[in-house]
């Protein structure tokens, strides 16, 4: 029988953020390589101004398919590891340091397929990291609990975000003076963060020495097989939770990532002003942000966790209106999306860890996430050709990006109607080794 959550042992707040430390480092590199990175990099090396956007959404896409592949099959094999160093901590070393070696090969890059290759590289070094620490939450953390723990982690995905906007926008604007030192400058600053909080999380986890799945070793033709099934008659829940998180994934990627080829083509900056100017909006939404994300984890945990993914939605989707309103009112649509974007992190992580088997965490967090990256795609792939595509034709810069903003809009609100439609989660409390860690090590 799984223990009850009104009697599991609670972690203190230290080692609840502790756990979830290395979220920050994990999206520092996401904020450092798009929009700054990699749009500096495609600008670069793609001559053609008008196909830049669509060059950039293939380009992005291209390092989503290994999120899809890779996630799955690592949770799998971190499921059933059983190392001297426990299951979980080889995928995550492992990760780092592919993450170093990717990040060093997208600076160095002098073709559009050596971009690719590096950027690759950094997605498998991440998705690692992701996939094996992921788990932790279901496990680890007492379900009363798992709300303030996911409003910990967008809190630090939030902190992370402008952090690392800002200092790769600031860096990656001194290309004129600092040539490629500004871009090596630019990548430090992800690498020592996420070995920084990889540290720190792995002490707080300590070493997962519960013994692996009882089942025959996976090998990759049977990982293929099994990696990427659910059951979703056991688990209703997960299915509908999925097809919200691409709808709603979808559109927070489609209104974010395309913004500094917005900010040149729209309001006619050069690169360098619009790698600052996009920085420092990013600044001043994420203090806005950071009053309202774990108040939202907090709510998540008392009022549940559907009503706050809701709500969230209807946020973001009146942000993306007022966008094909006018691009003028950038500010507030930057403040709505965020926000929303920041109350459903909280409440839609505490969610799905509700949802998923604790024998198979890892497995079912890493099908999860191909919903993640499923709807960045989505919006990378669709978005850059709608853009490029419809300003070429209709010789506008404006018209393509107030296309994108509608399919936003229709996005979130679609994300809104599964999450009031789908079945109640049948949450799960962590098991009872996850009790007995609660009081080892705090």
């Amino acid at each position: 029988m799984a223990p009850n959550p009104a009697t599991e042992a609670r972690l203190t707040l230290l080692r609840l953020a502790a756990i979830v430390a290395v979220s920050f480092g994990l999206t520092l590199i996401s904020s450092t390589l798009e929009p700054a990175l990699l749009g500096s990099k495609v600008i670069a090396l793609v001559p053609a101004r008008s196909a830049d956007a669509a060059v950039f959404g293939a380009v992005t896409f291209s390092g989503l398919l290994v999120a899809v592949f890779a996630q799955p099959l690592i949770g799998a094999w971190s499921d059933r590891a059983n190392t001297r160093l426990g299951r979980r901590l080889p995928f995550m070393q492992a990760g780092a340091a592919s993450v170093v070696a990717g990040l060093v090969l997208i600076v160095a890059a002098d073709s559009i397929v050596l971009l690719v290759v590096g950027l690759l590289l950094t997605q498998l070094g991440t998705n690692s990291v992701l996939a094996s620490w992921q788990p932790v939450i279901a496990e680890g953390v007492p379900q009363a609990q798992r709300g303030l723990a996911s409003g910990f982690k967008a809190g630090f995905d939030l902190l992370a975000a402008i952090v690392g906007r800002l200092a790769a926008a600031e860096l990656v604007s001194l290309q004129p003076e600092w040539g490629s030192v500004a871009l090596y400058a630019a990548i430090a600053v992800p690498i020592a963060g996420l070995l920084l909080t990889l540290f720190v999380t792995i002490r707080a986890m300590g070493v997962d020495r519960s013994p692996p799945k009882a089942e025959a070793p996976l090998t990759i033709a049977s990982t293929l097989r099994q990696a990427f099934t659910v059951d979703v008659r056991a688990h209703p829940a997960f299915g509908w939770w999925f097809a919200n998180r691409v709808l709603f994934w979808a559109g927070v990627i489609g209104s974010s990532v395309f913004l500094l080829f917005a900010a040149r083509d729209v309001f006619g900056m050069s690169e360098a002003e619009a790698q600052r100017v996009i920085g420092r909006v990013i600044v001043v939404l994420g203090v806005a942000l950071g009053l309202v994300i774990l108040p939202a984890g907090w709510l998540a945990d008392r009022i549940g966790r559907r009503p706050i993914v809701i709500v969230a939605g209807l946020m973001a989707a009146a942000g993306a209106v007022l966008a094909v309103i006018s691009f003028n009112l950038i500010l507030p649509v930057a403040i709505l999306i965020g926000a929303g974007t920041g109350i459903y992190l909280s409440s839609s992580v505490a969610l799905i860890n509700d949802i998923v088997p604790k024998t198979d965490a890892a497995r079912y967090l890493g099908v999860a996430n191909i919903a993640t990256a499923g709807g960045s795609a989505l919006a990378r792939l669709g978005g850059g050709a709608l853009i490029s595509g419809l300003n070429s034709v209709s010789d506008s810069s404006v018209i393509g990006y107030q296309a994108l903003y509608t399919v936003v809009a229709v996005f979130f609100l679609l994300s809104v109607v599964v999450m009031v439609l789908a079945p109640a989660a049948r949450p799960t409390s962590s098991p009872s080794r996850a009790r007995a860690s609660a009081t080892a090590v705090d």
